[in-house]
């Protein structure tokens, strides 16, 4: 059995927990992701491969925590980062009530992928897994679990190639390629604290604003995201369950 914490009554929590004492939880951040994916595509993106992945190993999947920390897009407009001394007391007290619930392995799965989110997850996992030694924590994102594509050196990239597929894969109707479309006003399009650089990424009226990675218009496929989730889903059903073997042994 699984289940989304947040839809389920008391009952039906408890018999999941007796039976398969999972929990995944999801972080994601609200940042710029190119004109064609949503605001908060990290969070979206991960809550949806928790939840396929708690469909295989049964579980609870937790609502996705939205707000993330770090990464390069800090002052692009429509971005919202928080600090770690925000993010950090809710992972600790989220990690605390679960093992009070009985669950005996908590992933903790970012979607963002920003170094100071990344490590933050590890951290806590670590922490966690030291303090609770009856219960198995694991931080982790995307990247750790694949592999590049054919023909490629990178295993993740920010609203280019990686992300967009996963997104046609997942849910295409996130996906608004139609808006990787040239001469955007600047001013509309940015604060004064907007990051300004060398690059694609840094120019608004460019259809490539704010994409880290190859051109998701000519690289994209819905094959691709397929490659991709499926690894990802494959190496993390098989990480639970065996920390939910030598959880429970």
């Amino acid at each position: 059995m699984y289940a989304k914490y947040e839809q389920t009554h008391p009952d039906d929590l408890q018999a999941i927990f007796q039976e398969t004492p999972v929990a995944y939880v999801t972080l994601g951040t609200y940042e710029h992701h190119g004109w064609h994916l949503p605001v908060g595509f990290d969070g979206i993106k991960g809550y949806e491969i928790c939840l396929r992945a708690a469909q295989r190993t049964g579980g609870v999947v937790m609502p996705t925590i939205w707000y993330g920390i770090g990464g390069g897009h800090v002052g692009y407009k429509w971005t919202l980062i928080a600090q770690e001394e925000h993010l950090r007391p809710l992972l600790e007290m989220t990690a605390d009530r679960l093992v009070a619930w009985g669950a005996k392995v908590i992933v903790l799965y970012t979607g963002h992928y920003a170094g100071e989110q990344v490590a933050l997850v590890r951290a806590i996992a670590q922490e966690c897994s030291k303090r609770y030694t009856e219960a198995a924590f694991w931080g982790l994102t995307d990247p750790d679990l694949t592999t590049p594509l054919p023909g490629d050196t990178q295993r993740g990239d920010h609203a280019a190639k990686y992300e967009t597929s996963i997104a046609l894969y997942l849910r295409p109707e996130w996906v608004r390629l139609s808006n990787l479309t040239a001469g955007r006003d600047d001013r509309a399009a940015t604060l004064p604290e907007t990051p300004r650089g060398e690059g694609r990424q840094y120019v608004p009226e460019d259809p490539l604003y704010a994409v880290w990675g190859d051109d998701p218009a000519t690289t994209a496929s819905a094959e691709n995201g397929r490659i991709i989730v499926e690894e990802v889903l494959e190496k993390l059903v098989e990480g639970v369950r065996q920390r939910l073997e030598h959880v429970t042994a």
